[in-house]
């Protein structure tokens, strides 16, 4: 038997997985087989299920101006992307097929996560696009099963190395795209010479590059070839958000970063230390939001935007009005901007153009499901905060800034994009993850007997 002291320095070494007659060491995710088969939807993910190269009408000036009125989609795109979707579906149950009654377990302890799902399946009941609902509500489902598996199957270290890993596809394709085809890496409508790689819209190029950069800030690398390989994977995406001229995206990344670096000091301090600092960072955000709110045309200087918000306060009061004549279930999953002659109309009205999104995950999820599905979705929150709160003792780990930095990111974005209950999107998958995570790290999980040596662990005996 190999002793315990050997592996000490083993970067996948834990000591919560050492059984009483052996000693378990995680393999590196890019060891396991079914990393590769996990690749395929996360991808397909990443890029919100479709790719750039797929929709190149949309990519010109012709095109933007006709996404303003409804966005075209062939009828051979379309049955295009319901294959991928079915794709990318059955592979995320295929996954999940050899972990059914773990998967159950560990789902019973986040009973919210699952009822946001099953609600908006529910919704069809009273949709204005019955159909819409229930096959996007049935999508939102297994995606939302598909990240507890994950959550479930992997450690703390794989969970991270598989994102870090996926961004890293993700980062290469979209910088060999932009090269090799820029009429289709290149943003050719309204931002010319932006890049979006894979993406059909560079904005969402930038929010799922900093979504996938996060794991890397959390955990070092272990070694200098593997610290060498970090930097650059931070490198790269930065340059990319960089290179989208998403300014929205700019300011986010300057935020968390911030954010990140206030957590791993909060880290070094015990409980009672950890208040009072924490009070003087809500202390200095609430000034730097009061002086936004007293200065708002230097805030959308800095932004980029002296013109205001691109007309998203039009959009907002417009939807607040249609909110309020559904205020308790709203109009559907996914069902309000599928019908052009619905309730979406008035917000034409009120805007002067067709709008194709609410500009705001918050107002989203309140104009499909009304203030119920909004009030289920803060809950989601509201768990995240108190766990995170228990999560946060000294010497906690990397993992745990990871979680509280994917739920302080999707609260931000979410102020001016959506994330929140996005069908075959990876920010959503990541929030599911970090919610799963911080229930673990707040009660202080330890490995019951059967997680000691679950697959993916070698037994050294």
């Amino acid at each position: 038997m190999i002793g315990t002291s050997a592996w000490q320095g083993h970067p996948y070494y834990d000591s919560r997985r050492e059984p009483a007659d052996g000693l378990c060491v995680e393999l590196p995710v890019t060891r396991l087989a079914v990393t590769y088969v996990l690749l395929v939807p996360l991808v397909l993910f990443a890029v919100h299920g479709g790719f750039s190269f797929e929709h190149s009408s949309w990519n010109s000036d012709l095109g933007a101006r006709g996404g303003k009125m409804a966005m075209a989609t062939t009828s051979g795109e379309a049955l295009r992307d319901r294959i991928q979707t079915s794709v990318g579906l059955a592979f995320c149950l295929l996954a999940m097929a050899g972990y059914i009654r773990r998967l159950a377990s560990f789902a019973q302890m986040m009973p919210l996560i699952l009822v946001l799902p099953v609600y908006a399946m529910s919704s069809a009941l009273w949709s204005q696009d019955a159909g819409t609902s229930l096959r996007s509500g049935l999508s939102l489902l297994v995606t939302t099963l598909f990240a507890l598996y994950l959550a479930e199957r992997f450690s703390e270290r794989q969970q991270m190395d598989l994102f870090t890993l996926v961004g890293a596809c993700v980062a290469t394709m979209n910088v060999v795209t932009a090269i090799g085809w820029p009429q289709f890496g290149i943003d050719h409508q309204v931002h010319e010479g932006a890049l979006q790689g894979l993406f059909t819209q560079k904005n969402a190029c930038a929010e799922a590059t900093l979504f996938l950069l996060t794991p890397a800030l959390a955990f070092p690398a272990m070694g200098r070839y593997g610290q060498m390989l970090r930097s650059a994977y931070i490198s790269l995406c930065l340059l990319i958000i960089l290179a989208t001229q998403s300014r929205t995206a700019w300011a986010i990344t300057i935020v968390y970063f911030c954010f990140a670096a206030t957590l791993r000091i909060l880290g070094r301090f015990g409980r009672k230390e950890v208040l009072p600092l924490a009070a003087a960072c809500f202390t200095f955000a609430g000034s730097l939001l009061v002086a936004a709110i007293a200065y708002p045309s230097v805030l959308l200087s800095l932004m980029g935007r002296p013109g205001g918000f691109s007309g998203r306060v039009e959009i907002w009061a417009a939807i607040i009005a249609s909110i309020f004549r559904r205020p308790l279930t709203g109009f559907g999953f996914d069902a309000f901007w599928s019908k052009l002659t619905g309730e979406a109309t008035r917000v034409f009205a009120a805007t002067g153009w067709v709008v194709t999104s609410a500009h705001s995950g918050f107002l989203n999820i309140a104009l499909e499901l009304g203030f119920i599905g909004l009030a289920l979705v803060l809950l989601t929150f509201a768990q995240a905060f108190r766990h995170a709160n228990a999560a946060l003792r000294a010497g906690h780990s990397g993992y745990v800034d990871w979680c509280i930095g994917i739920v302080f990111l999707t609260v931000v974005y979410n102020l001016d994009e959506r994330t929140l209950m996005a069908t075959q999107y990876l920010p959503w998958i990541l929030y599911i993850i970090a919610c799963a995570g911080l229930r673990r790290g707040a009660a202080g999980h330890e490995w019951t007997e059967t997680e000691m040596c679950p697959a993916g662990v070698s037994v050294e005996l």
